[in-house]
């Protein structure tokens, strides 16, 4: 059985600036991936880094933060994250990004959707890209060895304690059990719910439901404004900072004051809405060529002449597994860690977005949680001994005997899980959307508990590269977290930030909490840490 100091499950840009903080720390790391290396999906950052490299000091950041996200962000977690953005901007600088300039060679800062001043940072519509690609480079300088196609199975968890974990390489078909001091909980969020692609399946949560621990906030889901009509392309909110312009049905420019949630909400409201990019000028259009290529050559539109319809799709959660602001998993109570366990990016809910996602602050809390986690992970691992090893083997050899219980099921009668993830992106979409009421997420509930049970069919029975197998695991996974997410709907009876309670008023200004939901749907409510 191998054994690492710190073992990451997700190759996101949390997951490698986790990898980067835990090896700089003298532990040894590895990164597991359901995915190939190179390509872990962070589609959903749409904007650049946000600091305030361009003002006095970040108290103006903190408090967007605070009124986008309808008070309901963390304090403490606020005034951490935004006091080291500007560092971790310069970070990203002195590693190789090629940030945009402005004419006195400092970084060009765009003011996007909920910004008081213009703030995010970035290298046009290649950010994402270009960060990735900078924090790989990192980990490879580090001999960090990052795995894809692992698909995780179980986390072993003896009493508070996290001891290692189970998964699959879904290449060779072999089952096998890693032994950890930390594990850091680093993939993506669930917003496949919705969006049925099969990117981003919650399956960082669903372990750590089945481990007994509650979720936090699942009821928040961020939409994103600038979605090209009938398609799931998704341009840059950076766009808006560089001279484009989100028209209303009256042809008029639509308020962008209260965020990019609030503007996706407005958009809908319309029956959508037009992007207009014809005032960019040609000395920035090169900025975000892949714009202009991906709409001519998936659309037929002609971005630097014509208008673009908008219609909003969920665009990632912000609810998921809750941490403390040094990244350790919480479990019912604000100072009941899981010892040895940790989360970080959108798997992770710190409490530092709120109800409702800002602009530049999504790709900020990503390598700012990362960083964090990366750290106090390590500090435990070096402190800690390797244990647990009977547990582990247990654990083992049930998920040997469940994975050749459910090849064994090959041939049955049953749906495909195709149609499954339709039926549920469906559900969501009409039940869990832009507006919400007891009657609808009634029946959503209704329907999840169906679906988790109909059965599925199957057709390959190999183990090997059985992408049928794992795309059932993975909407397993997807299920569970959805039903507690519904729940979580259903208990907040309050419209908060991007949670929209038709049958209930605008309470903003009720005592806000944080929403813990269990495996069995129970919801329990917590105030904001003090």
């Amino acid at each position: 059985m191998q054994a690492w100091d710190v073992v990451i499950i997700g190759g996101s840009i949390a997951g490698m600036r986790a990898a980067i903080a835990a090896s700089d720390a003298g532990s040894t790391v590895t990164v597991l991936s359901s995915s190939q290396p190179s390509s872990f999906n962070d589609d959903s950052m749409q904007s650049g880094l946000a600091s305030a490299a361009g003002e006095t000091n970040p108290s103006t950041h903190a408090a967007d933060m605070h009124r986008v996200g309808a008070d309901l962000c963390e304090g403490d977690i606020v005034s951490a994250t935004t006091n080291s953005a500007v560092g971790h901007l310069s970070e990203l600088e002195r590693w190789g990004m090629n940030l945009r300039r402005n004419r006195n060679g400092n970084p060009y800062l765009g003011q996007l959707p909920g910004q008081s001043n213009p703030r995010t940072a970035g290298t046009g519509d290649s950010t994402l890209r270009e960060t990735r690609s900078i924090l790989e480079e990192q980990c490879i300088k580090r001999n960090i060895p990052r795995r894809g196609d692992i698909e995780m199975l179980d986390i072993v968890i003896d009493g508070d304690r996290a001891k290692g974990l189970i998964a699959l390489d879904i290449q060779t078909g072999e089952i096998f059990a890693l032994q950890s001091k930390s594990i850091i909980l680093a993939d993506s969020g669930f917003q496949s719910a919705w969006n049925g692609d099969g990117q981003a399946m919650g399956t960082s949560s669903a372990l750590a439901l089945r481990e007994g621990i509650s979720l936090a906030n699942l009821e928040f889901t961020s939409m994103h404004p600038l979605t090209v009509a009938d398609t799931t392309l998704r341009l840059p909110l950076d766009l808006l900072g560089s001279g484009g312009d989100v028209l209303g049905s009256d042809g008029q420019p639509m308020s962008m004051e209260n965020g990019p949630d609030a503007l996706a909400r407005a958009i809908i409201a319309q029956g959508g809405a037009s992007l207009d990019l014809t005032s960019i000028s040609r000395t920035t259009f090169p900025w975000f060529s892949g714009v202009v290529e991906d709409l001519q050559a998936r659309c037929g539109i002609d971005c630097t002449q014509m208008l673009i319809p908008l219609m909003p799709i969920a665009n990632v959660t912000i609810g998921g597994i809750p941490t403390d602001a040094n990244g350790h998993v919480v479990n019912g109570a604000w100072d009941s860690k899981v010892k040895g366990l940790f989360a970080a990016g959108d798997a992770a809910c710190s409490g530092l977005h709120g109800a409702a996602l800002n602009s530049g602050d999504h790709l900020l809390g990503a390598i700012t949680s990362g960083a964090i986690a990366g750290s106090t992970a390590a500090t435990f691992a070096n402190s800690s001994k390797h244990s647990g090893s009977s547990e582990i083997s247990i654990a083992l050899s049930e998920a040997h005997h469940f994975h050749d219980s459910m090849l064994s099921s090959v041939g049955s009668e049953g749906v495909n899980v195709g149609s499954i993830q339709s039926d549920l992106a469906s559900t969501m979409q009409t039940h869990m959307g832009v507006e919400r009421n007891a009657s609808g997420l009634s029946q959503a509930a209704k329907t999840i508990t169906q679906l988790q049970e109909t059965p599925v069919a199957l057709s390959d029975q190999s183990p090997v590269m059985n992408t049928e197998l794992v795309s059932l695991l993975r909407t397993r996974s997807l299920l569970e977290v959805a039903s507690a997410a519904v729940s979580a709907a259903q208990a907040r009876e309050e419209t908060r930030g991007n949670h929209v309670r038709s049958d209930f008023p605008n309470t903003d200004s009720a005592p806000p909490n944080h929403s813990f939901t269990s495996m069995d749907g129970k919801v329990t409510s917590l105030p904001l840490r003090s």
